[in-house]
């Protein structure tokens, strides 16, 4: 019969909280993941919980405890014919049973000394997979911490690249600001160069119109000098009247 005390990991007169303890260090032990990859690891959790069932009721484990009695007591001898001889001497019959203490003292040593050993065992097995389970555990937090490692050097780099382009983004608005700058100075000078000679040629124009005026005038007015000359000549026969 196995003990649900081996099975835990506790001695023979633990108390609930030790028991309690125990259980719960070793369901620990079986997370989902262990429980999906390794094959017999839900068969350990079910007996964990069977042995820890039996153990938190006081009634069960009474009852397991008279069990685990009576299997350490040694196998009653079968009856057996006996022949009865002359009765021996006081002597020889304390030797016999001296023999059979002695006999008695080395079998429940020897019983105390195997359920020992498989407590250890249990222990050892416990220990085992409780510095497995920590190595597992360890690596998943290095993988983790490297992870993130990773991932704050990825976000640097592209916080470097996001700065790059909003860099060159900002140069470009800029130039092209300038660019549109430059382009309306010009069309605005451009502009008052072309008011400046459409004013320029009217003015000439003008100049040039007052100028053709008045030599029209001058011409006007020589011609009718050049007629009352002719008038004078022809009445006085003189040019000046």
């Amino acid at each position: 019969m196995r003990s649900a005390y081996l099975v835990l990991g506790v001695p023979g007169n633990a108390s609930q909280e030790e028991i309690e303890t125990a259980f719960r260090k070793s369901e620990a032990l079986f997370p989902r993941e262990r429980l999906a990859e390794e094959e017999g690891a839900l068969a350990r959790l079910g007996e964990l919980k069977s042995a820890y069932q039996v153990l938190r009721d006081p009634e069960s484990r009474a009852a397991h405890d008279r069990k685990l009695q009576d299997a350490a007591r040694p196998p009653r001898a079968r009856p057996r014919t006996v022949v009865v001889e002359p009765e021996e001497s006081p002597y020889r019959k304390l030797m016999i049973a001296g023999f059979v203490l002695v006999a008695l003292v080395f079998g429940t040593g020897a019983a105390v000394s195997y359920r020992n050993a498989q407590i250890r065992k249990e222990q050892a097995a416990i220990e085992l997979a409780t510095q497995k389970a920590a190595a597992e555990d360890a690596e998943r937090k290095r993988m983790e911490e490297e992870r993130k490692a990773a991932e704050r050097v990825r976000q640097a780099s592209q916080q470097r690249i996001d700065e790059r382009r909003l860099a060159v983004e900002a140069q470009y608005s800029a130039a092209r600001a300038n660019a549109n700058l430059q382009a309306a100075e010009a069309q605005a000078a451009s502009a008052r160069r072309a008011e400046t000679a459409e004013q320029q040629r009217r003015e000439y124009a003008q100049r040039e119109e007052e100028r053709r005026a008045a030599y029209e005038a001058r011409q006007r007015v020589e011609a009718d000098k050049r007629r009352v000359r002719e008038l004078c000549y022809q009445q006085y026969r003189r040019w000046d009247c």
